[in-house]
């Protein structure tokens, strides 16, 4: 499973980023990821949660905001996979090939190019850096 390998990625990044604002404790970490990261956000989010035990993340709320593929097109339309096309089929195809299916530039009409939707970003950290009284 390479979500773990990627949850020990994250949880080191967001605890050097903590320590180096002096937190006591982190509260959120939210994540940005593309629906084309082949990592699925639950395995994910159980993984970190499971890294964080006994740290200053251990009680974070971990949130995954899902974000579309971007496309671009020789006709110079830039923009995202219209998600209201994705899913329609009952879940009988992968997540994937309905995305393949859907990358008719929404302008000319011709195959346009998947530019993004594989990031995995951390958005922001929220910490406590002061023991409330």
């Amino acid at each position: 499973m390479h979500e773990y390998s990627i949850a020990c990625e994250i949880f080191e990044q967001v605890i050097t980023t903590a320590k180096a604002h002096e937190a006591l404790e982190i509260r959120h970490v939210i994540l940005e990821m593309g629906r084309l990261a082949h990592t699925n956000p639950d395995q994910l989010s159980f993984c970190f949660k499971a890294i964080a035990e006994g740290s200053i993340a251990e009680n974070a709320e971990f949130i995954v905001e899902m974000i579309p593929p971007s496309l671009e097109c020789e006709c110079g339309y830039t923009g995202t996979v219209d998600e209201t096309q994705i899913g329609k089929d009952g879940g009988l195809q992968s997540e994937l090939l309905e995305y393949i299916s859907a990358l008719e530039c929404p302008v000319c009409g011709k195959n346009a190019r998947i530019t993004g939707g594989r990031e995995l970003i951390i958005k922001s950290i929220e910490i406590e850096t002061e023991v409330e009284k």
